[in-house]
Parts: C-alpha cells; structure tokens; sequence
C-alpha cells in the first residue's frame, strides 16, 4: 500500500467525519469545519494526483511556505474589504491566539485549493489547443490598467467593490510576460488554452465549495454585498460567482510568479517571515473592521439562570451552539434563538435586550434607523442581513 493511497483513505475520513461533528454539535470541533473540510479535500485530491504523478503537489515539505505565502496573498483582499465592506465574520472565537490560528490555516487553503483544483481538471482535460493570439502585447499598459483598477476601486467602493477581484490580473499578467516568466499570454501565444480553461474551472469549482461549505459552518463569514441580496445560492449573491472565476486567474498568476522568481527561492526564510508579519498585521486589522460577533459562552448567557448554566457545563456544553434548545422554556429559546440569527453575538445581544428586544420577531419590527442606532453600526448593508433574517425566520419546533 503506497503513500498516497493511505493519505486518499485517511483525508476522506477525516472530510466525512467533519459533516458528523458539525451535525451532531461536538465542541470544540463543530467550530473547526470550514478549516477541516478545506484541508481534507486539498489533501484528497492532492493524493489523487499522487496516484498518478508518483509526488505531492502541496504535501510535501514546501507546505509550511506555501501556507504562510496563501495566508498573506489573502490578506490583500481582506485590507481591500475593510475599504468595500462587502463581507463580514460572525461566531469568531474569542481568543486571539486561537483566533488567529484560524485565520492562518484557514487563508492557507486558498492557494493550495485552487491550484490542486487547477492541476487535476488539467489531468483530466489534457491539453487545448486554440489559434495562437498574434495580437502584440504590451505589458506596461497591462500592469497600468490594473493599477488604474485598483485606484477607481479605492475611490469608489460601493460602485466598483467587483473589481477587487480583476485588478490583480493585469498587473501579474503583465509583470511575468515584461519577465520572460510563465503567464496566460504567453499560453495563448502558442495556442495553448489548456492552462487557462482549468484555471476558470478551478475557480468556479472552489467558490461553490467555499460557499457550500461556508455556509454550514458555524464560524463563517457573512455577505452584505449592495444590489444583489435577493439573488442567492448559499451565502453568495449568484454573480458573486465570477468573481471566482477570476480570483482563480490571479491565483494561479501569483503561484507561478512565486514558483519562478528567483529572488524567491533565494530568500524563501525572509519572504516568508515578511508574509508571516503582514498576514499577522491584516489579521488584526480583520478584528477591528471586518469581525461582527464572537462566540457565546455559557457564563456569557445572562438571560439564562445562574442555575441552568452550571448544569450545562456539568453536562459538558460549553459554548451556545451546543445547547439543546429542548431544554429551555419558551422565553429562552427566543433569546437563543436571537443569540443565533446570522451570528447575532452576545454582545450585540445584550444591546438589544437593554432596549427591550429579547427575541427575533421584536427585531422583526425595529426599523434600519432604529437596529443600526441600538447595535452602534453604522454600515446599513450589515443591517439589513438582520433586519431579512429575522423577516425570514422560520422558528425550529
């Protein structure tokens, strides 16, 4: 039995043991899903390119680089969304040092997802070939057109907010081609489109599984994305999704310009202690603008009785999520319930209810005016997932 078979075998145990913890609300590890199923589908289809290829694409002693690289490229776009807001975190745990644990690992998976994503449709698409581009090329003005993106996104957020998944393209693009580096041009110079249409398809391919799987989570991010909130699959408005598409050709872009720059692998220690101090700075960054709610102890549910809270921790439950809403009366699963809408948090919680409102059809009649004042937030686009959730709130029974 080779390597790569027995790592198959255990990543798929891993992936399907994940959605069993998440279902049946085992502490701590039903807050780690959206981290688990990540890693145990990057390991199973990196074990089946294995199979064939006789070596690890992303298993292999690079991968600590190559996790800290994934976690800092990523960043760059969570610095961009405290500037276009359009996403937030909700249910985050409340220590930093496991929190920014979370963060690490769970920004590591965007390089290595979607270029194992790449490499196997390109193992099962093969070559494709296409007439070659005779169109000649300017790099510069390419590298200018995406700097020019970047700034009309800095300065109108709320109109271009889409284009923070395009203006790395053509800076990248541009750079590697000025170069003599790999880039897409130069692929379909010689009438080569093979890399292209996997890259497209890996992006498509992980946005739905980022959404899939973002939105069983407990930990997970919410959108609050203007002009599209009535179009939906998972936690995504539907033309959210080609933004993945083109988020793929930026990744794949900056994986090949990391894997062929020579100043790279001369001073892998140094560039990656500098991704390590960026990722750390963003993710700080991350707690001050773009973390919504944390999530709820026990000892935080002050609208339980001291009583009820000692016997749910001698029961083992630590956290609101693992509570049994069977076990409380009518008025406190309400509350809960409350607690629950889209990762309300206990602290938002004890806002609301200083003003009187302990369940969700009381939130259900506060105006945006009224929830924005009392929750102390001023981005409205965040107040209206409140204001929809608890319009759609269909109560358990």
């Amino acid at each position: 039995m080779n390597l790569p078979f027995i790592v198959l075998c255990l990543a798929a145990f891993v992936h399907v043991s994940s959605y069993l913890l998440l279902a049946r609300r085992i502490e701590p590890f039903m807050y780690n899903f959206y981290v688990v199923a990540w890693w145990s589908y990057i390991a199973m289809v990196d074990a089946a390119l294995a199979l064939r290829r006789k070596h690890f694409l992303i298993l292999n002693r690079g991968l600590p680089f190559l996790l800290v690289i994934s976690a800092a490229f990523w960043c760059i776009f969570e610095l961009i969304n405290v500037r276009i807001q359009n996403w937030y975190y909700i249910n985050i745990p409340p220590m930093r040092l496991i929190r920014f644990a979370g963060y690490l690992f769970a920004y590591g998976t965007v390089i290595p997802g979607i270029y194992v994503t790449k490499e196997a449709f390109s193992a099962l698409l093969g070559s494709i070939r296409v007439r070659p581009l005779s169109r000649k090329f300017n790099p510069a003005s390419c590298v200018g057109l995406g700097v020019l993106l970047l700034a009309l996104l800095i300065l109108f957020p709320s109109q271009l907010f889409f284009l923070a998944w395009v203006f790395l393209i053509p800076i990248i693009e541009g750079y590697n081609y000025a170069r003599g580096r790999w880039c897409f041009t130069r692929d379909l110079e010689q009438g080569k489109a093979g890399n292209l249409v996997s890259s497209l398809l890996s992006g498509l391919a992980c946005g739905l599984l980022w959404e899939a799987w973002n939105y069983w989570a407990i930990s997970k991010w919410v959108y609050s994305v203007p002009f599209f909130e009535s179009l939906k699959l998972f936690e995504m408005p539907i033309p959210g999704y080609f933004g993945f598409v083109f988020f793929s050709l930026e990744t794949v872009l900056a994986v090949n310009f990391i894997r062929e720059s020579p100043f790279v692998s001369r001073h892998r220690l140094w560039i990656a202690a500098m991704a390590l101090a960026f990722a750390f700075t963003s993710f700080a960054a991350i707690d001050r603008y773009t973390v919504f709610s944390y999530t709820a102890y026990v000892d935080q549910l002050s609208f339980l009785p001291q009583k009820k809270r000692e016997e749910l921790k001698r029961g083992g439950i630590e956290t609101s999520f693992a509570i049994d809403p069977r076990e409380l009366n009518q008025e406190e699963r309400q509350t809960l319930a409350l607690l629950h809408l889209k990762g309300l948090g206990p602290a938002n919680l004890e806002k609301l209810r200083k003003l009187g409102v302990t369940s969700v059809s009381e939130l259900e009649r506060m105006t945006e005016e009224e929830l924005s004042a009392a929750l102390g937030e001023k981005n409205r686009e965040r107040v209206k997932v409140y204001l929809r959730a608890a319009q759609q709130y269909q109560p358990s029974r």
